[in-house]
């Protein structure tokens, strides 16, 4: 457990203390080019809104089931629809 503290400590100490090794990969080039700029900016983006549109997703999908169990649920008690299970 120190060893893995001493070495979260060294490695704050040489980001802080080199930052233009720290910048980036060595296959990116720390965004040198405006191209790979907006590569970055776009993918930034896309990876943050991607989560939203996740949890979106499910919470509209819940709604959803939830609305035509309701009108299911009505229907049987204005008895428009046949007694028994509801379909899955």
């Amino acid at each position: 457990m120190k060893g893995a503290r001493l070495g979260a400590v060294v490695a704050a100490a040489l980001g802080t203390g080199l930052p233009g090794a720290a910048r980036a990969c060595s296959v990116c080039r720390g965004g040198a080019s405006e191209e790979s700029a907006f590569a970055f900016i776009l993918m930034t983006v896309f990876m943050s809104g991607l989560p939203l549109a996740l949890i979106g997703g499910v919470a509209w999908f819940l709604r959803r089931a939830h609305r035509q169990r309701e009108a299911r649920t009505q229907a049987r008690l204005q008895g428009l629809a046949p007694e028994g299970p509801t379909p899955r």
